[in-house]
């Protein structure tokens, strides 16, 4: 049976953070011998390490300014509110586009923002921006779900954890976690057997889901409390990882010695901390942003509706199962893009604001006249004057505990992405110094300041709800193996947007002259690298996207939460 000659597993969210200590402890024996048989690096994610703009920069090899993806949603043209975008949003072609058209057979399943699928060579199963397994577009050929019914027990998109987390049911989380790893494993091996494509790719998200939603429990600073001692979850990660290095070891075994495998992470992982800064009512304090009065009586009114309609979002959120809530909304197909709208950026008064920040990152937009719906800030000096008052100011703020500086490094949008798509990304983007904050969605009306400590009931309630108690961080896992790779070798940081080039001159294919991505020559072992040297395509900048954009429906909105 014919072999792959690349295969690419994903592991959304892993960190060598957890996978070096496991593999010393011999918790991890795939892992492990893919890490002494071949070699490793950090992988710096994408600005912000945001899924749906690393998944992207990996598939096409550019920085999101080219290929337009920031994250899963974009902010709506007429108002504040948001759209949820997918693959079709996406400019340029994407790696296995690219193997398609170059006589490559390709099989791919599960990788982030590639709905609808691709007409490829080969077989193409869409990730979790899809609104379900049985739409029309959700994998080419369309009869693939279907046959993994019948074949090889199923197929399941997402486990859908939300749920069970927030009803207080977490032991029905890890076990869902779990099966979907090994349902997913054993739909790919079926599908490896029958198609026998050159290029395979599958991509595992609950490594990234049990990060977000079990992290406190081995949180060094809360394990040793008394809330968390007795809980049954220290092990929940790491049992997530020993599925998935279970799955690993099979994919390997089935793909055999000749060919390439590199194993990535779109990002890293690490502990949210209780430490919290309100961006947008620091802004507010510094003179940039607004809120309604509370003496309008009609603002009130408004303020009394988004109280009501944020209660019940909250409920609908913890007491439902993903099925009923799909079902609601088949009733009420715009509830969802209407709650969102209005909880967002509830209160601000946008005729008084210079900049705002939809405040799930660390980022923040300037209110710019012909960009924002209701823009007040001109562009050019008016521009310019207000983004350097943001970074000067950002760097005076202090920890109250420590008077230590929360942020650390600052950067304007050019500094860190270029194209002709940067006029969608935040005009400024900041980290948090050594991870001691953490954002969290200001509650208009708050008094006691932007920066604050959330208590044990306060943190609770945000990690079931808002932000849970595993965050992103900005380096993910790379480890190449097999044949041509290097033996265990260490090597320097590499970018998520190395990786296409790589695979593509693995392959034998030119890369195009486009892809800010650099071939990752450091990876392989030098007899190859010397007698292949890189080509490259030209690319006609013209020709910017071959996709038309599909837009979800309220129903396929509400179903890829």
């Amino acid at each position: 049976m014919k072999k792959p000659e690349v295969m690419v597993i994903g592991l959304d969210g892993a960190t060598f953070d957890l996978i070096d200590p496991w593999v010393k402890e011999g918790r991890l024996p795939n892992l492990e011998r893919c890490l002494n048989n071949g070699v490793r690096a950090r992988l710096r994610s994408t600005p912000l390490s945001n899924s749906a703009q690393a998944w992207s920069s990996f598939i096409t090899g550019k920085n999101p300014g080219k290929h337009g993806i920031y994250d899963f949603f974009e902010p709506k043209r007429d108002d504040y509110g948001i759209r949820f975008v997918n693959a079709s949003f996406r400019k340029g072609k994407s790696l296995w586009k690219i193997l398609s058209e170059s006589g490559k057979s390709v099989g791919v399943i599960n990788v982030p923002i590639t709905y609808p699928a691709e007409d490829v060579n080969g077989f193409f199963i869409s990730g979790l921006d899809a609104p379900g397994v049985d739409k029309d577009r959700f994998s080419y050929p369309s009869g693939i779900v279907q046959t993994l019914r019948e074949n090889a027990g199923g197929y399941i998109l997402e486990a859908g954890i939300w749920g069970y987390i927030r009803k207080g049911e977490p032991h029905l989380a890890l076990e869902k976690l779990l099966e979907s790893i090994e349902v997913r494993t054993k739909g790919a091996l079926f599908l490896l057997r029958r198609y026998q494509p050159d290029f395979f790719m599958i991509v595992f998200t609950e490594s990234d889901k049990v990060q977000h939603h079990f992290w406190k429990y081995i949180d060094p600073e809360r394990r040793e409390s008394k809330i968390y001692a007795d809980k049954p979850y220290s092990q929940a990660i790491l049992k997530v990882y020993q599925k998935l290095d279970q799955s690993i070891g099979e994919l390997l075994e089935e793909t055999g010695g000749s060919c390439t495998t590199f194993i990535m992470s779109d990002h890293g992982s690490g502990p949210a901390s209780s430490k919290t800064m309100f961006i947008n009512w620091w802004l507010s304090e510094i003179g940039l942003l607004a809120y309604e009065s509370n003496g309008d009586i009609v603002r009130k009114g408004k303020r009394v509706l988004r109280q009501i309609l944020s209660v019940t979002d909250e409920v609908v959120k913890k007491r439902l199962s993903r099925r009923m809530k799909e079902r609601l909304l088949r009733y009420f197909p715009e509830l969802r893009n209407k709650v969102d709208s209005l909880l967002s950026l509830q209160g601000i008064d946008w005729s008084r604001t210079s900049a705002y920040s939809r405040e799930n990152h660390p980022a923040i937009f300037i209110n710019l006249k012909g960009r924002e719906p209701s823009g007040i800030i001109s562009q050019g000096r008016e521009y310019e004057e207000i983004c350097k008052k943001i970074i000067k100011e950002l760097g005076k703020i202090r920890c109250p505990e420590t008077n230590e500086k929360v942020v650390g490094r600052v950067w304007r949008k050019e500094d860190v992405y270029s194209g002709e798509e940067i006029y969608r990304a935040p005009d400024i983007i900041f980290e948090w110094k050594n991870h001691t904050y953490v954002h969290r969605p200001t509650e208009p009306g708050a008094s006691n300041g932007f920066l604050k400590r959330l208590s044990h009931e306060e943190l609770e309630r945000s990690e079931n709800l808002i932000r849970p108690s595993g965050i992103h961080r900005d380096y993910g896992i790379l480890i190449g193996l097999g044949e041509h790779i290097k033996h265990g070798e260490c090597l320097p940081e590499a970018s998520i947007m190395d990786i296409a080039p790589t695979i593509l001159y693995r392959s034998g294919i030119p890369v195009p002259s486009d892809m800010d991505g650099r071939v990752l020559f450091e990876f392989f072992e030098k007899d190859f690298a010397d007698k292949n040297l890189i080509r490259q395509t030209p690319v006609n900048s013209e020709i910017i996207s071959e996709n038309k954009t599909v837009t979800y429906s309220g129903n396929e909105s509400k179903s890829i939460e």
